[in-house]
């Protein structure tokens, strides 16, 4: 009874802790804010009490837990500190760790493992809002280990997904490579790091709604299934935004951050590690697209649909192509 209702019942307290944490001038606070988040994303990892999702639910809570032990360890050295006043090795330490709850290289090795063993809705949940409050804290946090995060994140979110057929793995690795982005940006300009993560977060459930309505979890699949040309553009649409493909919204938002930080002499070595990575990350995404566009062979019967095509296109192109295509301008008017 209780998992039936456990979105409303968690979701109230999961946002509380990540604004407690976003808003809060102590990092005793924000430390408090995000074990409330902890305690309420726990639970809702676990799926009709299943082993896979229990799985799920266990490493992240444990790889969670190990972040949230040192980083309170290191915060009582410096009880009355705020955001602002750290020393050096307590601020490396600290950056440390909110990279693992973050997910984010090199200390992701939790993050892989439990997308695989998670539902889309709560994959929804760990690539979006589970980063909200991490990345914010780490605007506060100034060292060589994030130049050194952005370097490995771009490297390991581009080579990660190669040859990768799981669907939830290869946008796990495309997240990592996106955080390089917006770990690169935070430092220097907040609205350009606003806006790059709304549009990652338009984009990501943008894709994760059809997966979710057409219950693919696997590359391979889709050449099970017969798709309408409409659905098929949707997918084609948002698998290019998330490559950065000209015009599309995450093409126009990365020109944005590449301006931004070449308008402020950012280190010329990480622009070049985080284009390359997304050349890397055009070409596995272009292995997406051709598995939707050409390798269908129409045997409908063996994938069932959760809706019927008719009913999950409903609406929903309209908001893609609104999305994909008209954001960027008013993202270039702004």
């Amino acid at each position: 009874m209780l998992m039936k209702y456990k979105y409303l019942i968690f979701t109230p307290t999961l946002i509380l802790g990540t604004l407690i944490a976003i808003s809060s001038s102590s990092w005793v606070s924000a430390w408090l804010g995000l074990e409330i988040n902890l305690m309420s994303i726990a639970p809702i990892l676990i799926n009709k009490m299943t082993l896979q999702s229990t799985e799920a639910s266990i490493k992240y809570f444990i790889a969670q837990a190990i972040a949230s032990i040192t980083m309170i360890f290191f915060i009582l050295y410096q009880t009355k500190s705020t955001l602002f006043s750290l020393n050096q090795n307590h601020e490396m330490i600290l950056t440390a760790v909110l990279l693992m709850k973050a997910g984010v290289a090199p200390l992701h090795f939790w993050f892989p493992q439990v997308m695989v063993c998670s539902s889309w809705p709560q994959c929804m949940l760990l690539l979006t809002w589970q980063k909200l409050a991490p990345f914010v804290l780490l605007s506060f946090l100034t060292n060589k280990l994030v130049e050194v995060s952005i370097m490995i994140s771009a490297v390991v979110g581009g080579l990660g997904a190669l040859n990768q057929t799981d669907l939830k793995l290869l946008l796990t690795y495309s997240s990592i490579a996106h955080s390089a982005w917006m770990l690169s940006i935070i430092y220097i300009n907040e609205l350009v790091w606003i806006l790059y993560f709304i549009s990652y977060i338009f984009i990501i459930l943008s894709t994760l709604y059809l997966f979710l309505k057409l219950q693919i979890s696997n590359l391979t699949l889709f050449q099970l299934i017969k798709m309408p040309s409409n659905l098929k553009l949707m997918f084609l649409l948002n698998f290019f935004s998330l490559a950065g493909l000209p015009p599309l919204l995450g093409f126009i938002i990365k020109i944005l951050i590449l301006n931004t930080l070449m308008s402020v002499g950012f280190s010329l070595l990480l622009v070049l590690f985080m284009i390359s990575a997304s050349f890397i990350s055009f070409y596995y995404y272009l292995r997406v697209t051709h598995s939707i566009l050409f390798l269908t062979s129409g045997a409908l019967q063996t994938l069932h649909f959760s809706s019927s095509p008719t009913s999950i296109l409903s609406g929903y192109p309209i908001l893609s192509l609104l999305g994909n295509l008209l954001l960027p301008w008013l993202i270039i008017l702004v």
